[in-house]
Order: structure tokens, then C-alpha cells, then sequence
């Protein structure tokens, strides 16, 4: 599943000139221009979602142009919550340099992201594609929507920081908001510029949501077992903050205690014990469970895709392929 490298450029200009627009000349445009890497033709996210969006959008008939508006608002949104995201959970490094609060400090991190989420609706309300209106306001809508849904999952996200234990559902709960609901908006918001059928829109947003699931499965295995160079983040950055990613959550349940034991405590690990804990994790089958949930959510997306005639290019695996690194 990949746009053509022309339309994505394409894409890219579209995406710097709205932050232009909408930013250029306010003191926040420098704080966001870093975080996308504009200043320094940074390393930047595989623009899944927006890719998505053109993609639902061909799919169903239309050119990319009548989704441009509508991709470059997920893109926005999303980086509005990546920022958010970093004060969190205090991260210092995404896409391998310095996060925005990092360098500019928490209230400018705050304003940066604050900036960026009302960009996203403005990109939308532009309609630069001059789509009927009510097109215009159901993908309002949907992003909304997603947006109450994304606030919903890091809340349960961070109230799991303090927790001695978190079990499966609860797991499940937090990336159906946190991640998945994104993704299932980006393709309805597709489909909707396309115009089409209210049930093919929700086709799109029920593979896409199985697409955001697999997706965070896959985000979780390579906190613990990718590489910094591919991630953008320090190895092990995950278990050093105790963060209970599905590894995590099937591994304790599934009686790794020395990983239960490590994160009882309250502090973070070091890089002894962090190592100890993906060993352990290793030594219980976490990580092969993790595989297997991931291969099954895309099984079902790939059943919906057939049965359902959705074709988003390349196939459901192809999502995988993209996403193959974090920095998304």
C-alpha cells in the first residue's frame, strides 16, 4: 500500500504550505517547522494516514485531489497529538533528534501542538477541492470524532504509568482510541471526499481500524526489539519507562514474573534491568504472541478487503511493508 512518490511530493508541498499559511509569521512557525523537519530537510513519519486518505479516495473513484485538503488535516492532527504525546510521556527523541518541548520547553511543546491541531481543522474548512459542503462537514466530524477517541486512549495510556497490573482488554481499549480510531477516520475521511456510500466509508474505517491496531502491535515490538537507527528513538525505550506495551501485557499475564517483579516498582529501569525484562519476555513467547496478534488483525482486514471489493493498492500485507519502521 504506497502512493506514487510524484503524488506524495505533491503532498508534501501541499503539507509545508498550509503550515506556512496558517503559521508563517507567528512565533509558534519556527517550533512546528522543527518538529516536521522543514528547517533541515529532517527525517520525518511515512505519512501513513495521509497516504491512506489518497489512496480510500483513488480507490473509490476521485483523483487525489479531492482529498489533498483532508490528508494534509489527518497529517497535522497527528502531529499535533506526537507532540502532545512527547510531553506525556517525556520523551526526548522522535524521528532521531530532539523533541519539540525538549528544545523549546514544555509550555512552547504545549503551544506548538495547540497550533497544530487547529491548523488541521482550517486545512479542512479551506476546501481548496471546492467539495459540496456537507462533504466538508462530515469529514469535520469524523476527525472530531477521532480526536475525543485519541484524548480517551492516552488518558487510559498514561493512567497505566502508575499501575501494577493492566490486563488485555484494557490494553485493547487504549490503542482502539489511541491509534486505531485515527486510522478508521483517515480512510472514512477518504472515502467521504470521494463521495462515496455512507457503507463504503464505513468499510474503509472498519479495515483501517484494523490496520491501526496491527500497526501498534507492530509500534510495541520494535520499542523493544528494533534498532534506534530504524526506530528514531533509544532501544529499549519502552521498558525503561515501564510502558505496557502488548509484549508487556501478554507476557506477565502469561507468568514472566521477572518482568512483573520490574514493574511493580515505581521508578523506570536502567539498561541491565531493561534487557533483563525483553530476555524474559523473549523466554515466555511474548514476543511470537505479539506476531501472532498482529498477522491475525491483518487476516481480518484482509477478509473485509476481499469480501467487501476495498482495494487501497498493494493489499493489506503492504500496510505492514510501510509501517515496517516507528517513525510514522
Amino acid at each position: 500500500m504506497s502512493v506514487p512518490q510524484p503524488v506524495l511530493a505533491t503532498f508534501e508541498e501541499r503539507l509545508e504550505r498550509w503550515i506556512s499559511h496558517f503559521a508563517g509569521g507567528s512565533p509558534v512557525y519556527e517550533m512546528v517547522a522543527y518538529h516536521f523537519g522543514l528547517a533541515d530537510e529532517g527525517r520525518h513519519g511515512k505519512r501513513l494516514r495521509p497516504q491512506l486518505c489518497l489512496l480510500v479516495a483513488q480507490a473509490e473513484g476521485a483523483s487525489v485531489e479531492a482529498a489533498f485538503d483532508a490528508a494534509v488535516a489527518v497529517e497535522l492532527l497527528h502531529n499535533f497529538s506526537l507532540i502532545h504525546d512527547d510531553i506525556e510521556d517525556g520523551d526526548h527523541v522522535r524521528h532521531g533528534r530532539t523533541t519539540v518541548w525538549s528544545r523549546y520547553g514544555v509550555a512552547h511543546g504545549i503551544n506548538a501542538g495547540d497550533a497544530l491541531c487547529s491548523m488541521a481543522y482550517l486545512a479542512l474548512l479551506e476546501n481548496t477541492a471546492q467539495l459540496p459542503a456537507e462533504r466538508v462537514v462530515a469529514a469535520l466530524r469524523l476527525l472530531h470524532e477521532a480526536q475525543l477517541e485519541m484524548c480517551a486512549g492516552q488518558a487510559l495510556d498514561m493512567s497505566f504509568e502508575t499501575a501494577r497490573s493492566v490486563d488485555l482488554a484494557a490494553y485493547l481499549r487504549m490503542i482502539e482510541g489511541k491509534t486505531a480510531a485515527l486510522f478508521r477516520a483517515t480512510a472514512q475521511m477518504g472515502a467521504v471526499a470521494a463521495g462515496a456510500a455512507e457503507s463504503r466509508a464505513h468499510a474503509y474505517g472498519e479495515l483501517a481500524r484494523l490496520y491501526g491496531l496491527a500497526f501498534q502491535i507492530q509500534d510495541d515490538l520494535l520499542g523493544i526489539w528494533g534498532r534506534s537507527e530504524e526506530t528514531g528513538k533509544p532501544s529499549l525505550a519502552d521498558l525503561r519507562r515501564r510502558k505496557w506495551t502488548y509484549p508487556v501485557v501478554w507476557g506477565i499475564a502469561s507468568g514472566a514474573q521477572e518482568v512483573a517483579r520490574l514493574y511493580r516498582g515505581g521508578d523506570g529501569l536502567d539498561e541491565e534491568q531493561a534487557e533483563a525484562a525483553r530476555l524474559a519476555l523473549e523466554r515466555a513467547g511474548a514476543r511470537e504472541a505479539a506476531e501472532a496478534a498482529l498477522d491475525r488483525y491483518l487476516g481480518e482486514a484482509e477478509v473485509i478487503s476481499r469480501e467487501r471489493g476495498l482495494d487501497v493498492g498493494g493489499g493489506v500485507r503492504g500496510f505492514l511493508a510501510q509501517g515496517g519502521r516507528r517513525s510514522a
